[in-house]
């Protein structure tokens, strides 16, 4: 089981996860649905982009899984970063968007903001 980081999130709080997903094996699958599941056994909503994919395929164009990662995002109350979110082009911009709009953001890793 993975060690993910609640020390500043609140159980009332929805959580979207946000993580690299683009150029990575299973477009990173796995170490999303760890997560959500982590945060669901703590008792935490949890939305994952990463189910995207299971509804819709892997078939259509990067802003169509991105615009509903966004839509996603915005029904949350805190984003949660995890992975190598640096060179991922829609954790930047998600990262952009919970600043504009004052969203907590937590880093699985402390200080690597």
């Amino acid at each position: 089981m993975i060690k993910i980081n609640v020390s500043k999130i609140h159980k009332t709080q929805t959580v979207y996860l946000s993580g690299p997903m683009t150029g990575l094996p299973d477009y990173n699958r796995a170490a999303f649905n760890m997560r959500a599941e982590a945060f669901k056994k703590l008792g935490y909503t949890v939305l994952n982009p990463a189910d995207i994919s299971v509804t819709h395929g892997t078939d259509k164009a990067y802003t169509f899984y991105l615009k509903r990662a966004l839509r996603m995002m915005l029904e949350a109350d805190v984003v949660y970063v995890f992975g190598a979110w640096y060179k991922s082009t829609g954790v930047r911009l998600e990262l952009q968007l919970a600043s504009m709009l004052d969203m907590p953001v937590v880093f699985e890793q402390e200080g690597k903001a």
